[in-house]
């Protein structure tokens, strides 16, 4: 459960950090889209109100003396700090009047768009880049707002106005939508925590119980499945292994007996046959018990285990390499399951691979154990892998049931490679 809190806290907490910075950058488009609107008006104003009807064929032609009541006009406006810099153009490209006195009389290119607004009462607005030529002096007063206004005048005649405005405002107003929105942000995203933390944690509570639950029957299933083991290999051992071990020391009695009795070739060849079977039988479900219940699996007995299992395919006829991790600590049931794996992929490799050795591999992955036994025979067959192989199924299900994840898969130099991965801690306490 707690888990689970911190992971709704966390997630709590970038959602927080992801709505502040959208509520700066919603500010800041929302506190530059006015600041321009603004700027559009100002420069609107200034140019076709003031400035336009100052704009004479004297000043044009620039006349010494003629523009001095345009200069005073401008300086008044720029007296308050809010108009930066003023430029007034002809269509030309010339600088008709300018704060910047060193500029007047001077041709520039000006952009597309500036020159469509020749003629026309339109205004272009924006915060400026200030790249172009002209904008020498502008740069060294920092961010500022560009506003380009159409206008015509005193004799009609096509001008284009030019202001730069302080980007003070627009700052100001952004701060003012920060520090107005994002209080109640925070405020609304922390009433909703108290509101839905009780929630959470009742989930989590709920989701803990489960687990404890699952883990308390895959316990039990864990027990009973070993109880069930041990039963049956008990009553093996104890009866029929018993019966036929017997049977085993009686057959050379009955043998001699028939040789004795001068019985007919026939039935001492049986007997003789008879007593190799019920060796035979007997030596098998011994190896079966082991199958069953295998032999101590915890700590240094799980690697003799697997060792042992070696040996049993090595005396099939099959070259087996055991790469068992040094100072592997499996839990016992961590350790029976991955000595099954082993043990179902040796079967299969001695019943079905044509392989002529195989290599057995148990390593330790991130808390994760990884149990691969890989042989050299003759791959894949066609169709589902599964298919006819119930021990692969039954083994892909009990690890699938344990959070691991089961593949066969080709080799890259021919064979098959056998892959189990699951928890190193099958069942929490």
């Amino acid at each position: 459960m707690r888990a689970a809190v911190v992971r709704f806290a966390a997630s709590s907490l970038v959602l927080l950090l992801v709505l502040m910075l959208a509520i700066v950058i919603l500010a800041d488009r929302i506190a530059t889209q006015e600041a321009l609107r603004d700027a559009r008006a100002r420069g609107s104003n200034i140019g076709n109100l003031i400035a336009a009807p100052l704009v004479n064929a004297k000043i044009r032609g620039r006349v010494p003396g003629t523009s001095d009541e345009l200069t005073r006009a401008m300086r008044n406006r720029m007296g308050d700090g809010s108009v930066i810099h003023v430029k007034i153009w002809n269509m030309d490209g010339d600088v008709l009047w300018s704060d910047e006195n060193e500029l007047v009389g001077r041709r520039f290119t000006l952009p597309k768009d500036v020159r469509a607004l020749f003629g026309t009462e339109e205004v272009t607005a924006e915060v400026s880049d200030l790249i172009e030529a002209d904008n020498g002096a502008e740069r060294r007063s920092g961010e500022l707002l560009e506003v380009y206004s159409g206008a015509r005048d005193a004799d009609r005649v096509p001008m284009v106005f030019e202001a730069y405005f302080s980007t003070d405002s627009m700052r100001n107003d952004e701060r003012a939508i920060i520090y107005g929105l994002l209080p109640m942000v925070i405020a609304a995203l922390l009433l909703f925590q108290v509101a839905v933390l009780p929630m959470a944690m009742s989930l989590a509570r709920r989701v803990e119980r489960g687990i404890a639950e699952r883990t308390s029957w895959m316990r039990h299933a864990l027990l009973a499945s070993d109880l069930e083991r041990r039963r049956i290999a008990q009553d093996l051992h104890d009866g029929v292994i018993q019966d036929l071990a017997g049977i085993c020391y009686a057959m050379p009695g009955l043998e001699a007996q028939l040789a004795g009795a001068s019985a007919a070739p026939a039935a001492q060849a049986m007997s003789r046959r008879v007593s190799q079977i019920l060796r035979r039988d007997v030596a098998a479900l011994r190896l079966m018990i082991t199958d069953i219940y295998p032999p101590d699996l915890e700590g240094q007995g799980f690697a003799a285990a697997v060792q042992d299992l070696g040996r049993i395919a090595g005396e099939r006829g099959l070259q087996v390499q055991v790469d068992l991790a040094p100072h592997l600590a499996a839990p016992v049931d961590t350790a029976r399951l991955a000595y099954r794996v082993v043990r179902e992929g040796l079967r299969n490799v001695a019943k079905h691979a044509q392989a002529t050795s195989v290599k057995v591999e148990i390593r330790e992955d991130s808390e994760r154990i990884v149990v691969s036994v890989s042989d050299n025979g003759r791959g894949l067959p066609d169709g589902p892998v599964a298919q006819g192989h119930l021990g692969l199924r039954l083994l892909e299900d009990t690890i699938g049931d344990f959070g691991g994840r089961m593949t066969v898969r080709s080799a890259p130099g021919g064979g098959v490679v056998l892959e189990a991965s699951f928890p190193m801690r099958l069942v929490r306490s």
